[in-house]
């Protein structure tokens, strides 16, 4: 009789299956946290990245002389399509946007000009904190 009731059982109980949906479950959530945090550091990386783009090219401008500072910076240090073609914002896959007044925004390059001599270069990432903090990026001349 013994040997009856052990062959008939076969397979899993629903409590065993249910014990390890609810593990999958629980890894496949602190995987995805992992991910989403290493995400955000990368997109982040490709800001600082564009603002020491933009800071190399006002450098390179204020070698040649003094630039008179605007709204579209961009235009003043003479950023082509070449040199700014991967200068995108990775949070919105929009074109970044470089301007004088600090925004906030995620992915926004900000750089404003105290004089033609003297450029203050930050970026902000997700949260909208600047990504350098008080340590901005300088262009002087």
């Amino acid at each position: 009789m013994f040997m009856y009731l052990r062959k008939n059982k076969k397979g899993f109980t629903l409590i065993e299956l249910m014990v390890v949906v609810a593990i999958i479950g629980i890894l496949a959530l602190l995987g995805l946290r992992v991910y989403t945090g290493q995400q955000d550091k990368a997109k982040e990386a490709i800001v600082k990245a564009n603002a020491s783009t933009v800071h190399t090219l006002i450098q390179s401008e204020l070698a040649d002389g003094p630039i008179t500072p605007a709204t579209d910076v961009l235009s003043d240090i003479g950023c082509t399509a070449t040199d700014c073609a991967n200068m995108k914002n990775p949070f919105d896959g929009n074109i970044v946007i470089i301007d004088t007044i600090g925004t906030g925004d995620p992915g926004v390059v900000v750089v404003e000009a105290s004089s033609t001599t003297h450029f203050l270069i930050n970026a902000y990432g997700k949260d909208g904190e600047p990504l350098f903090g008080d340590n901005h990026l300088e262009a002087i001349r």
